[in-house]
C-alpha cells in the first residue's frame, strides 16, 4: 500500500480554485478507482472528483463548505500496490 494524495483537480484551464461542497466517503472505506469521493463547485458548475486509485480512504483533510485552490491536498488514501 502507498499514501496518495486526492489532490484538488482543474476542471478548466482558467480555474483557479473550488468549492468543496460535500464528501462521497467517509475515513475507512474502501474505494475502487473511478469512484466519486467529493462533490466541488466551481465558478461555472459543479463537479464530482473521482479517485485515481482503489484503497482505502486514511484522511480527509480538505472541509466541507470551504473554498481551496487548484492541488490542494484535499485528503488521502492507501492505495493498493500497482503490479
Amino acid at each position: 500500500m502507498a499514501r496518495r494524495e486526492i489532490n484538488m483537480p482543474r476542471f478548466g484551464a482558467k480555474m483557479e480554485e473550488a468549492k468543496l461542497l460535500v464528501w462521497r466517503v467517509q475515513v475507512g472505506q474502501r474505494v475502487d478507482e473511478d469512484d466519486v469521493l467529493c462533490e466541488v463547485e466551481t465558478e461555472k458548475t459543479n463537479a464530482d472528483v473521482e479517485s485515481l486509485y482503489s484503497g482505502v480512504v486514511l484522511e480527509l483533510v480538505a472541509k466541507e463548505n470551504e473554498t481551496y485552490p487548484v492541488g490542494f491536498v484535499l485528503g488521502y488514501i492507501d492505495a493498493e500496490d500497482e503490479d
